[in-house]
């Protein structure tokens, strides 16, 4: 019985209420009591039954209507249903129409309202019986539709609340969808951007990994280049040399293919792994002086790799561009944090902006709350230093 657009199944059973409860009533009274309309009062009848049906099915096709409009529609209901009492002889079936209205008005009005609405119909009623017979009627008729009000009513505010909690649910599935369509554009959001930091990551690595052996390489092929003909032995020393990186250049291609994330320190202890680029670049002709400051301790693993990498690149840029003598390698483990400090006797920079290599080891330190500084030294040369928490983790 509801008007509610979007819920027309409610609809259809509206009519059929009105129309088979009409079509019931009216037979009944026409085809088993034919002697309570003398003369031509089955017309008059008739036309009040068509009345109340067109008003009935008014009201129950209308959508949202005004409450005036919903009042004035139920009370000339009510009205022409209490007319068919008397000109059907006060047949006993007739006021089953006006369950109807009953029902309407707790659909289209609020709740207080229907009731007075309901109080004032049943009273109608109760006062139609008692003009055209004795108390008694009045109270036998009164407290049998009464009962019949009660029922009605019941069940219609059972059918409305079924309605509500079936439109919630409704509602509820459309803001479950949206939120699962906004949950797949997120999730290709985090995708991309998973995607876009792999990418860089990967760029560091192979920046860091493959272009410090590259450099070293290049240093020793230069040697081989100066020192063939004339100390043969060295220039060999330095193939050889040579040869050992591009394998060692190449295992750790093979690494990063075979891991993502590969370890750089090998399992080796920090101090340990970075005493080994320190070696690295002093065989390319550096003076390389490393020295340790505290008691080494376990660090994570990210907190290794970017002290590893930030000694790898430092030095890398010493041997391409200091045009430096000697570099010395300070690691501090301090109380709250691990420093690495790696300074030139070189040329210094002349561009003020980082690097590539530089640029991706400051996202490196920054994503584990660390600090760096690398910048030219008052004394000469130039001096990258890293600061990072222990026990720091990654935020990206």
């Amino acid at each position: 019985m509801s008007a509610d657009a979007s819920t027309p199944s409610p609809n259809r059973g509206a009519f059929a209420a009105i129309y088979t409860t009409v079509a019931a009533v009216f037979a009944t009274a026409l085809l088993t009591r034919p002697e309570l309309f003398p003369g031509g009062r089955w017309i008059a009848f008739s036309g009040g039954a068509l009345v109340f049906v067109v008003l009935a099915d008014r009201t129950a096709r209308l959508q949202a209507p005004p409450p005036w409009l919903s009042a004035l529609l139920l009370i000339l209901q009510a009205m022409a249903a209490l007319a068919l009492i008397p000109l059907s002889n006060y047949y006993f079936m007739m006021p089953l129409l006006t369950f109807i209205t009953v029902s309407e008005s707790h659909i289209i009005l609020p709740r207080r309202w229907a009731n007075v609405y309901d109080v004032a119909l049943l009273a109608a009623i109760a006062a139609t019986y008692g003009l055209g017979f004795d108390w008694g009627t009045m109270l036998r008729v009164s407290l049998g539709y009464g009962a019949g009000f009660v029922f009605i009513v019941a069940f219609t505010q059972t059918a409305q609340r079924e309605r509500r909690a079936r439109e919630q649910l409704e509602i509820l599935y459309q803001h479950l969808d949206q939120a699962n369509r906004q949950l797949a554009e997120y999730a290709g959001q985090v995708e991309r951007l998973a995607t876009a930091r792999e990418r860089n990551r990967l760029a560091r690595e192979v920046h860091d990994s493959l272009g410090h052996y590259l450099t070293v390489i290049s240093v020793q092929l230069e040697i081989v280049t100066k020192l063939i003909g004339s100390d043969p032995n060295r220039a060999g020393e330095a193939a050889a040399r040579a040869k050992e990186l591009a394998s060692e250049g190449l295992s750790e291609v093979r690494r990063s293919v075979a891991a993502l994330r590969p370890s750089p320190l090998d399992d080796q202890p920090l101090p340990q792994a970075i005493r080994g680029l320190a070696d690295t670049v002093r065989d390319a002709g550096l003076i390389v002086s490393f020295e340790q400051v505290g008691a080494a301790r376990p660090l994570s693993p990210e907190i290794e790799t970017v002290l590893y990498r930030a000694a790898q690149e430092s030095l890398t840029n010493v041997r391409k561009h200091a045009r430096a003598s000697s570099v010395n390698v300070r690691l501090a483990f301090e109380q709250d944090a691990v420093r690495l400090k790696v300074r030139d006797n070189g040329i210094g920079h002349k561009d003020v902006q980082d690097g590539v290599g530089l640029t991706g080891l400051r996202e490196r330190v920054t994503a584990l709350d660390g600090t760096m500084r690398a910048e030219n030294h008052s004394d000469g040369g130039f001096v990258v230093e890293v600061t990072l928490p222990c026990g720091g983790e990654a935020h990206g």
